[in-house]
Order: C-alpha cells, then sequence, then structure tokens
C-alpha cells in the first residue's frame, strides 16, 4: 500500500527535499555530530566501566574511523541526491546542443528551491528562443512577402504607365513619319514630349521609392524635408517639421531606416488618419535618437491592428529593432495618433 500524496511522511520528505544543498549538508554533519558525541560519550563510560585498564586510545581512534567514515557516506548520498538536478539539467542542454530543440529539463523531485528555479529559468530561455526562432521565420515570411508584392506593384505600374507611354510614343512616331502638314507635326511634337516627360517623372518616381537619392545627396534632414513638403502638397493639410542636427550621428542603415519610418508613419496619415496637420520631430538625445510623427486624426485600434499583422506597422517596428531601438504607437479612436521611434546613435558618437 502506498502513502497518500497528503500523508505526514510524504509531505515532510519534500519539505526536506527542497532545503537547500548548503544547509542539507550542514544539519547532515551537524547531526553526525551530535550522534556521534552522544554514542562515543557512551560507549566510553560503558568501556572504561567494564575495562578500566583498556587502550582509550583505541577506542578514539575507531570512534574517529568510523566518524570519518560515516561522514563521507552521508555527505556522498546528499550530494548524489541533490546533485542530480544538475545531471538532469545537463542531459537536457546536451540534448538541446546536439539538435533537439523541443527538449526541456524535468523538474526533479530531488531539487531544493535554487535548483528547481534554475530548472524554470533554463526551460523558459528555451522557449523564449524557440518563441523567438518563431518570430523569425515569422519576420522571413513576411519580408518575402512584402518583397513579392513591391516587385508586383513596380512591375504594375511600369507595365500600366512606363509601358503603356512608350507603345503610344511608337504609335505617335509612326504617325510623325507620315505626317505631312508642319502644324499637325508640332502638335505630335509637343504630345510626344510631355509623354516623353511623364514617362521619365515615372522612372525617377520608381527610383526614390527604391532609394530617395535626396538621401544621399543632401542628408537625413532635407530628405525628410523633401518628403514632407511632398506630403502636404498631397494631402492638402500642413505637414510641420522640428528637428534637431544629426549629421555624422548615424549610420547610413540608420539614416534609411528612420527615413522610411517617417514615410511610413506619414502614408499612414495621408491614407488613414484624415487629419487636419501633422507634426515630426526628430530629438538627439546622448545615445538615442527620438523620432515622433503625430497627427490630430481619428486614430485607431493600436493593439487590434498589430494582431491583424498590418504590415506598415510591423515593418516600422522591424527596422528599429534591427538597429537595436524600438517603435512605440500610441492611439485612440478619436484622439489622434503618435508614433515614437527611438534609434541608437552610432558608436563613438556624442
Amino acid at each position: 500500500m502506498t502513502d497518500r500524496p497528503d500523508a505526514p511522511g510524504p509531505r515532510i520528505l519534500r519539505a526536506l527535499l527542497r532545503v537547500p544543498l548548503f544547509y542539507k549538508i550542514l544539519i547532515a554533519n551537524a547531526a553526525l555530530v551530535l550522534f556521534g558525541a552522544l554514542l562515543g560519550s557512551t560507549l566510553t563510560a560503558s568501556y572504561v566501566r567494564a575495562s578500566p585498564r583498556g587502550s582509550i586510545v583505541d577506542l578514539a581512534s575507531a570512534f574517529a574511523l568510523a566518524g570519518v567514515g560515516a561522514t563521507v557516506l552521508v555527505n556522498a548520498v546528499i550530494l548524489r541526491l541533490a546533485l542530480q538536478p544538475l545531471e538532469l539539467l545537463e542531459r537536457s542542454a546536451a540534448r538541446v546542443q546536439a539538435g533537439d530543440l523541443d527538449a526541456r529539463a524535468p523538474l526533479s523531485p530531488m531539487a531544493d528551491r535554487e535548483l528547481e528555479q534554475l530548472t524554470r529559468t533554463f526551460n523558459g530561455s528555451l522557449d523564449v528562443a524557440a518563441a523567438y526562432r518563431e518570430r523569425l521565420r515569422e519576420v522571413a515570411a513576411r519580408a518575402l512577402y512584402a518583397a513579392e508584392e513591391e516587385r508586383k506593384r513596380i512591375a504594375r505600374e511600369l507595365h500600366d504607365e512606363t509601358a503603356q507611354l512608350l507603345a503610344a510614343l511608337l504609335i505617335r512616331i509612326r504617325v510623325v513619319r507620315n505626317a505631312s502638314d508642319p502644324e499637325a507635326l508640332a502638335v505630335l511634337l509637343d504630345d510626344m514630349r510631355r509623354e516623353i516627360g511623364a514617362a521619365l517623372e515615372g522612372v525617377r518616381r520608381f527610383a526614390r521609392g527604391l532609394r530617395p537619392p535626396a538621401l544621399d545627396e543632401l542628408g537625413l534632414i532635407p530628405a525628410i524635408e523633401s518628403h514632407i513638403r511632398s506630403v502636404a502638397e498631397v494631402a492638402g493639410f500642413p505637414v510641420r517639421l522640428d528637428a534637431q542636427p544629426v549629421e555624422g550621428a548615424l549610420s547610413p542603415e540608420a539614416e534609411l531606416a528612420v527615413y522610411r519610418i517617417v514615410q511610413e508613419a506619414l502614408s499612414n496619415v495621408v491614407r488613414h488618419a484624415g487629419a487636419t496637420h501633422a507634426l515630426v520631430r526628430l530629438e538627439r538625445e546622448p545615445e538615442r535618437l527620438v523620432v515622433c510623427v503625430e497627427d490630430d486624426g481619428r486614430g485607431f485600434d493600436a493593439a487590434r491592428v498589430r494582431s491583424a499583422g498590418g504590415l506598415g506597422l510591423f515593418g516600422m517596428s522591424e527596422r528599429a529593432a534591427y538597429l537595436g531601438g524600438r517603435v512605440d504607437i500610441a492611439s485612440t479612436p478619436g484622439s489622434g495618433t503618435r508614433v515614437r521611434a527611438e534609434i541608437p546613435l552610432s558608436a563613438g558618437v556624442s
């Protein structure tokens, strides 16, 4: 018949097993010393009474040897039991190192509180790593999806705009070759000039979308100023820039990330916010650049949009995270939106 889980014996045993290793060894050695002292005193008194002329030295030596043997044996047993959870941790770590990423260390009944917490921390670290790997897979999938969507957009615009303009130009060239009226020829040439200009502007727009030339030619702040002017012209409401100098404070990758974050945030303002004005602020702090894009629009449920997998918000967050920064989005329906990004400054820049 086995003991019930709530029986006093198992409860006491579990409580003793959860005592820290230091106190287990201390209590065991104190118990051995006390037991040895009591037993030695009793046996010595009996031995002296029975054999007054006996050798006390021999008796003391026997007690000493027995005490050392008992101490070593008890400490070995305690250490063996107490270190069993570490062996389980070691085997689990070896399985993870060998490629079994789902391996976890079991909770041992022999573990004290510290070893149990170590086991939970070890398993928690593996769970966090597994979640991070899953997030990396999700990031890679979304990045591939976003890149493919961008390729489709560029292909569609090239086909619908540039290719059709060039096809129309080919037709007009044939017409020009057969035209004999100078006035009609001049009209056709003017039309061709306008269409060539439109095609050229479309190609430039594609190039700016892939890599804004102002960023390389003028720097981050002028590039953002130029983009803000374009946004204000299209949106029909004022967009203000309040920026501190950041020349030399950011790497080229960080400058591009800041530009894209501002670009995406303003694009969301124009498409979704219904705002009457917007503000872009860049504040340089000792170790980071803080970028804020605020509007007075209708706002939205940021948590819901994030959980739904909005690529715009996701892309801003991933750009900042790649540089060791972060993006926070504060918005509630009816109260506007604030996108706040923190980007670490380049090493050695103060």
